[in-house]
């Protein structure tokens, strides 16, 4: 029960505060003086985001109730369903764990995929394609996610100070899955092909050679099967890395603006921001390995359940969202700054004007709504918000429209 007040007093009720501060604010701002979208985008951008943090309040508090009914009774029920050996049960409890609280938050997602973002015009794609993006992830799951599992339980079980071995196996884990992401898996989702532009190419590379990046190639994503959205990135490590634009990407921006937008990203990696940004979350993982190693035994005894490898796992997972959650923040901070040096040396590839161009076309296209509640922001963003990027870049009247 401990846990349960633990978990909402820390998550749950901030999570919901916070949700609701920002509604607050997007439904007095929206039918105000609109910036960079017209009168009736800004006011639909308004009318999205409102809609969007509805459904996380919803998510907020289906995850709570998740969450006590593991704690109270689900674990519990998990446990008796198998008799097989202690490593082969870890796998399979902890498995059917994840695959059942997955299966949970289905129906919202597909509500906010299928009806809210295709009303909004971003969704592209169908049901049957939701349900075959969401059997590739559980396949995933089972296979990635079980051998980590099954790595994870043996440690566990064998090893007496078992934090540090199950640290280096995470990190080995997580870098691993970045190695393998832009060729294996990737492509298991979308379409990949080389870039056929040929001076766009040039242009490309020799950004590219200027920063001192080097890549295995140059890919379009078809990721207009699913959304409209606009987006590119840097994909893998070493020789995996891989230059990814989006189909809609092309379509939308000016030769010159998607350069800043790739110098923007060169950046990141000028900076070693990826890497930094790692060993942030990777810092998070060894607090919680360090808070679940040393929990006492009083608290697996008021869930009614014993202290197996099993149950650490899931207590591992049912306390990352918590410790998460309390460390956002700060990496929100950090990666807003990383975002401003990224930005300066994006115009000193190409320049401050480009970089401008670039972003407010990003905003219009993805319809992204330009103003937060300031907690909301400090909170969460990642990015800093685009009139402050215009006005670091001194672009910021840009956002003036002509309404």
């Amino acid at each position: 029960m401990y846990l349960i007040i633990i978990y909402a007093l820390l998550f749950s009720i901030p999570k919901v505060y916070l949700s609701l501060i920002q509604i607050n604010f997007l439904k007095d701002k929206k039918n105000k003086e609109s910036y960079i979208l017209n009168k009736e985008e800004f006011k639909n951008a308004g009318n999205y985001a409102i809609i969007k943090e509805k459904l996380s309040i919803i998510s907020t508090i289906i995850d709570f109730i998740m969450f006590a009914f593991w704690i109270t009774l689900g674990l519990k029920l998990l446990e008796s369903l198998f008799s097989f050996g202690e490593l082969i049960n870890s796998v399979l409890i902890v498995l059917l764990f994840l695959i059942i609280s997955s299966l949970v938050s289905i129906p919202l997602e597909a509500y906010s995929s299928l009806v809210v973002d295709k009303k909004f015009g971003f969704t592209k794609s169908g049901l049957s394609l939701f349900i075959v993006d969401k059997l590739k992830s559980l396949a995933l799951l089972i296979i990635i996610g079980g051998l980590f599992i099954l790595a994870f339980s043996w440690i566990l079980i064998n090893i007496e100070f078992w934090s540090l071995y199950a640290f280096l196996l995470t990190a080995i884990f997580i870098v691993g899955t970045n190695l393998l992401y832009p060729t294996i898996i990737a492509p298991m989702f979308n379409k990949f092909t080389p870039l056929k532009d040929n001076d766009l190419q040039d242009s490309i590379n020799n950004l590219l050679q200027r920063a001192g990046f080097n890549s295995n190639g140059v890919f379009v994503m078809d990721a207009s099967r699913r959304d409209g959205r606009l987006n590119a990135y840097f994909g893998g490590f070493g020789k995996s890395k891989r230059v990814i634009l989006f189909d809609t990407l092309l379509e939308k921006i000016s030769k010159n603006s998607l350069l800043a937008v790739l110098g923007h990203e060169l950046g990141h990696f000028r900076h070693n921001d990826i890497y930094k940004m790692m060993s942030l979350v990777l810092c998070l993982i060894a607090i919680l390995l360090f808070v679940i190693a040393n929990m006492p035994s009083e608290i697996f005894t008021q869930a009614n359940i014993s202290q197996t490898p099993h149950f650490t796992i899931i207590f591992l997972i049912l306390l990352s969202n918590l410790v998460g959650f309390v460390f956002t923040p700060i990496i929100s901070y950090f990666s807003c700054k990383q975002e401003y040096k990224a930005d300066e040396f994006s115009a000193s590839l190409t320049s401050k004007k480009d970089l401008a161009d670039a972003l407010l076309v990003l905003v219009k296209e993805n319809k992204s709504f330009p103003l937060s509640h300031p907690l909301y922001a400090k909170f969460y963003f990642t990015h800093p918000p685009l009139l402050a990027r215009l006005e670091a870049l001194g672009y910021k009247e840009l956002a003036k429209n002509d309404n």
